[in-house]
């Protein structure tokens, strides 16, 4: 497939700027993409699958 071509149509989601910040360091700190884990999302979210996609250990509160 030719660089820039795609097999399915973008899709559009906006997500608040701080939840999609954190949410692009997490999936960055588990060594994947937002697009694997929406994708695993979605799967479970129309039973697909009954595993929803590993996530990082929650962050320890700062003092």
């Amino acid at each position: 497939m030719p660089h820039g071509v795609h097999k399915h149509s973008a899709r559009t989601y906006r997500p608040d700027p701080d939840l999609h910040a954190r949410a692009a360091a997490a999936v960055k700190a588990m060594d994947s993409d937002m697009n694997a884990y929406i994708c695993a999302f979605l799967g479970w979210l129309v039973h697909d699958t009954d595993e929803l996609p590993r996530r990082p250990p929650k962050p320890s509160p700062t003092s």
